[in-house]
């Protein structure tokens, strides 16, 4: 398993794709990190994935998978995040470096793919904006503190906010005179 500083060094040759008698060539690489991605993915994510000739380049389809580490927004407690992202990705010679930010392909550059940037773009577009450890979990007491999906701890959390308590008064003074068969 090669271990790479934050995805650097991920490369593979695609130059025998332009001989007539390669048809394919298949990835089924362990990738591990260091830093950020590291921290995320402490046990490395697998790339499994078939490269294949296009015109002037390759295209490159499979998946990554690996599992994350997260904490929970809601509750705070760590959880494990599985992670499965499909790959496809067209690498092209006509598309140089300075281009890539604005083309639909990315830049095949010495018949080399470094999956470098892939990888770490890929993980990044599958990071959740808000993990949660479950649909179900409670979260923590706004009161107290505690972690609800562990201890039922009591607390009322029917606060009413000072910009609608006016609201708040004129509902109750309907509810007591609805039950009052007013």
């Amino acid at each position: 398993m090669p271990r790479v500083g934050n995805v650097h060094g991920v490369k593979i040759s695609v130059e025998p794709l332009f001989h007539p008698d390669i048809e394919a060539i298949e990835v089924d690489q362990e990738v591990r990190f260091s830093g950020d991605l590291a921290t995320r993915y402490p046990e490395g994510v697998h790339v499994k994935a078939t490269i294949t000739p296009i015109a002037h380049g390759v295209h490159m389809q499979g998946t990554l998978a690996g599992t994350e580490a997260e904490t929970c927004v809601r509750c705070l407690e760590p959880f494990a995040r599985g992670a499965k992202i499909e790959i496809a990705e067209t690498f092209s010679e006509d598309v140089g470096r300075d281009e890539d930010l604005y083309a639909d392909v990315a830049p095949l550059v010495d018949r080399t793919i470094d999956l470098s940037d892939l990888i770490s773009q890929l993980l990044e577009v599958d990071e959740p904006m808000a993990a949660v450890c479950s649909a179900a979990c409670r979260g923590i007491c706004p009161i107290c503190g505690a972690n609800r999906n562990v201890v039922s701890c009591g607390c009322e959390a029917h606060t009413v906010d000072a910009r609608l308590a006016g609201l708040a008064r004129l509902r109750d003074e309907l509810q007591a005179r609805d039950a009052n068969g007013r």
